[in-house]
């Protein structure tokens, strides 16, 4: 005796029974999906694999992470008040998996990432099994969700800057990856709400949904609203007797997913309108994607001719409502309709952008197009499914030959961004960095473990770019940070600190011109608890100017220099004849000081020549060589380093000047000395000290 329904062919069968529930070998559709997640898993996660040393977006999340793991609800950014432009969503995740497993935050980014793989394929099938009525074509839907693209194989248009889903799924996971996981899901919630039988537990499953994705990364849903309405008025239209379950379905979704995002969008827009605007500059390197008619072919392959295809068989379908036309069989014939807004929307707006949109940043066509890309998939499969039975079965009678014609214009469509992104991922990340730093070469000590992060956040004064990777692994807060573009200073700290962003990397600069006294000043300034300087051997790095800034000083710079300025740095170029001043305090310039001084080397391998530099002592009657370098030829490294040892006397500055062209970042001096009047060494390391107050 059995009681309830068998699933047949299409993939798994369940036979629940009066001797339990069985779960019945997978059929066909089943292999394959299960093929799909499996591979989906090997590939998009093999980077994962190997030693790997993130950079970029995932160490800004990190920091926020941290804040949540420190008891600040919702993270704020890098100052003691600063507000955080983005929604708490995944670093909530993170840190509650981090909390409750003890692992570290990036351990958990990484598990996390695994066990996210299998989501998307899981999910997209089941949205097209849906809006389809077909396996083939819904299995085919997932497979290029998660690896097909076009024929821009450049790294502009691979992995993260791919304008297809299948760059986004590569290791790491970023909060996107979450999103266009839930996405397909949601939208399959809303209908089957649209259905009339329990509709309103499918609302509230889709409002949860799109809710969860809102506190995630509430752009992403732009296009959805339109394209819920769109079907839900379809559904009103075609059959007037679900008019009030479609209102309902409409009601309870978008109630639920506003009564989620509320609380963090009216307080950043409460941040917003107290600051003015809001500033979300990205890295100077991501500019918006502009195409001709002649670059579409290369930049949307076969997706975008296929993809028009599979909307116009929704259409003729939605009219028709055959399948022999069509090539689908959905439940209901308005089902599918849903996928044409959610595709167009993001795409036109995507072709008419504008730079003076509002928040254009989050509105850049390369970011447009890749929410496009989503429904585009399934769209495709519609359309690829479609073409080969008509042509290859019905026009060229050979429908044996249906299915190896499907499989080759995927292989087309998929191995080309597949192999490159591999490739591009086989040379990222190998080694720690961060903006100039070289964190092995530059003796970085790894923050978490000299700090701690744990307990009640707290200030830490160190140099401007260690404060970066203080924040990003600990969730400290810091004195002052040059951000690179990802890790978006949103709002003024003039507004919400009482202390301007020039004034902190002024007061950072002042910190560590090598005098305790004005580096216990500032430090009491900020309320800092901890002061963590480098160390080489008995020497401690109490100097260290940002060249950008002491060159505003006056008589900072001279003669043909100028500022540059980087994505995470700045630094100050200097011509032939062009020279750049330091004025280390009286009190570090009565003992030899050893300095590390940080020059620009090749850019995007560029090879350059030997550079010579004179060091000169200034200031104090008549000018005094006190060295000659050479910063060496090389065709890698984008930074270098040169070391050098110098004496000044009680009111002379260091003017470096350049012999060849060369671009200074900074200065790092050590001298040898001891902990400021009120405070002590609690811990040290071959590369660095920090120093507490004495309590």
């Amino acid at each position: 005796m059995t009681a309830g329904p068998r699933f047949g062919r299409h993939g798994g069968r369940f036979d629940p029974s009066v001797r339990g529930l069985r779960l019945s070998r997978p059929g066909r559709t089943g292999w394959a999906l299960i093929g799909l997640v499996v591979a989906s898993i090997l590939i998009d996660g093999a980077r994962g694999f190997a030693p790997a040393f993130p950079r970029g977006d995932l160490l800004y999340h990190w920091g926020l992470t941290h804040g949540i793991l420190r008891g600040e609800f919702p993270p704020g950014g890098p100052y003691q008040g600063l507000p955080a432009y983005y929604p708490p969503g995944f670093h909530l995740l993170l840190a509650l998996i981090s909390s409750a497993a003890s692992m570290s935050v990036a351990t958990a980014t990484l598990l996390l990432g695994y066990a996210w793989l299998p989501v998307l394929p899981l999910t997209t099938f089941a949205l097209a099994r849906y809006v389809t009525g077909r396996s083939d074509a819904a299995l085919l839907a997932a497979a290029l969700t998660i690896f097909g693209g076009a024929y821009d194989l450049s790294s502009d248009r691979l992995w993260v800057n791919s304008l297809f889903l299948v760059g986004h799924q590569f290791y790491p996971l970023f909060p996107r990856d979450l999103v266009f996981g839930l996405l397909p899901l949601a939208v399959l919630a809303f209908l089957r709400a649209l259905e009339g039988d329990r509709g309103w537990v499918w609302a509230v499953l889709a409002g949860g949904l799109l809710g969860a994705c809102a506190v995630i990364q509430v752009q992403l849903l732009l296009p959805i609203p339109i394209a819920l309405l769109v079907v839900a008025v379809a559904t009103a239209i075609i059959d007037p007797s679900r008019r009030r379950g479609a209102a309902l379905a409409l009601i309870v979704t978008g109630g639920l997913t506003a009564l989620a995002i509320a609380p963090w969008l009216l307080d950043t827009v409460a941040t917003i309108r107290r600051n003015g605007g809001v500033a979300l500059d990205s890295a100077d390197s991501l500019v918006p994607a502009r195409f001709s008619l002649w670059d579409y072919p290369r930049e949307f392959g076969l997706f975008l001719p296929l993809a028009v295809i599979g909307a116009g068989l929704i259409l003729i379908h939605l009219r028709d409502r055959d399948p022999a036309v069509s090539f689908i069989r959905p439940r209901r014939p308005d089902a599918p309709l849903v996928l044409i807004p959610w595709f167009v929307v993001p795409w036109a707006m995507a072709v008419f952008y504008d730079p003076g949109w509002p928040l254009e940043d989050a509105l850049r066509p390369q970011r447009l197009w890749l929410l496009s890309s989503q429904p585009g998939a399934i769209l495709a499969a519609i359309g690829l499914v479609a073409l080969a039975q008509r042509v290859v079965g019905l026009g060229w009678h050979r429908p044996r030959l249906v299915r190896p014609a499907i499989v080759a214009v995927f292989l087309l469509v998929a191995v080309p961004t597949v192999v490159f992104t591999l490739r591009l991922l086989s040379q990222t990340w190998l080694q720690p960095q961060y903006a100039h730093l070289l964190l092995d070469r530059d003796h970085v000590p790894d923050m978490a473990s000299l700090l701690g992060d744990s307990g009640p956040r707290s200030t830490v004064l160190t140099y401007e770019d260690w404060s970066s990777l203080v924040w990003y692994e600990t969730g400290s807060w810091v004195v002052a940070v040059k951000p690179p573009g990802y890790a978006k200073l949103a709002f003024d700290p003039k507004i919400f600190t009482g202390i301007s962003q020039e004034t902190r990397r002024g007061d950072i600069a002042r910190a560590f011109r090598g005098d305790p006294s004005e580096l216990v000043s500032v430090a009491d300034s900020y309320g800092a608890d901890r002061i963590l300087l480098a160390r080489r051997g008995d020497e401690w790095g109490v100097i260290h100017q940002v060249a950008a800034i002491a060159a505003m000083q006056l008589g900072g710079m001279s003669g043909p220099a100028r500022v540059v300025d980087g994505n995470g740095w700045d630094a100050v170029a200097l011509e032939t004849g062009g020279r750049f001043v330091i004025a280390p305090a009286a009190v570090a310039a009565d003992r030899p000081i050893s300095l590390e001084i940080r020059f620009l080397g090749a850019e995007a391998n560029r090879a350059v020549s030997d550079r010579r530099v004179r060091l000169i002592a200034v200031g104090a009657g008549a000018e005094r060589d006190v060295g000659d370098l050479v910063v060496p030829a090389t065709v890698v490294d984008e930074w270098q380093v040169v070391r050098a040892e110098i004496d000044l006397q009680p009111g002379e500055r260091l003017a470096i000047e350049a012999v060849d062209g060369v671009t200074i970042q900074s200065v790092l001096g050590f001298v040898a000395t001891g902990p400021p009047n009120g405070w002590q060494t609690v811990r040290t390391t071959p590369d660095a000290v920090v120093l507490e107050r004495i309590r």
